[in-house]
């Protein structure tokens, strides 16, 4: 690790559940500040403390952790809007390429149905389309809000695959 001292797992925990503790509303304001509704301001919140959990050396050597979180959170906001474009490019590149019917009279689930199988495609369009957080969907779904963010990145893959083997690239 470069000549790095790695930090025990105490020590760990420690500067996590502090860093939380002193940041967590500062960060969720930040993210609110750059548009984002409460609800998905606070999931790129809890993503940006699965990064630093799981890169806790590189934060714990940080010359600031209030900047690597802040650079975290934009990143993963970043990553956010690519795929919100993402599904809004590829939903009026299907609606011009793939429809005698206005694009306006088309519902998402009708342009996309044969990509992949209907569960997958409810939850991108929750959350992608309709704006439903993963909270939400989670909640919804009998799921742990992590486990339902982790069906949404797969559901994302497939997604993205299948599009590319059966229609092209975007």
């Amino acid at each position: 690790m470069d000549g790095k001292v790695i930090p025990t797992a105490k020590q760990q925990k420690a500067l996590l559940s502090s860093l939380y503790e002193e940041y967590f509303d500062y960060l969720v304001d930040y993210a609110q500040a750059n548009g984002f509704s409460y609800d998905v301001a606070v999931d790129l919140v809890q993503d940006t403390y699965v990064v630093a959990l799981q890169k806790a050396v590189d934060l714990y050597h940080a010359p600031s952790q209030k900047a690597w979180l802040i650079v975290t959170l934009r990143n993963l906001s970043g990553n956010h809007q690519k795929n919100i474009m993402y599904a809004q490019k590829l939903q009026q590149i299907l609606e011009a390429n793939y429809s005698e019917k206005s694009p306006t009279d088309l519902h998402p689930f009708i342009l996309y149905k044969n990509l992949i199988d209907a569960e997958d495609l409810d939850i991108l369009i929750r959350y992608w389309v309709n704006g439903d957080t993963a909270k939400m969907i989670a909640a919804d779904l009998g799921l742990k809000e992590e486990a339902c963010k982790k069906r949404i990145q797969r559901a994302k893959a497939r997604f993205k695959k299948a599009y590319e083997e059966q229609i092209g690239r975007l």
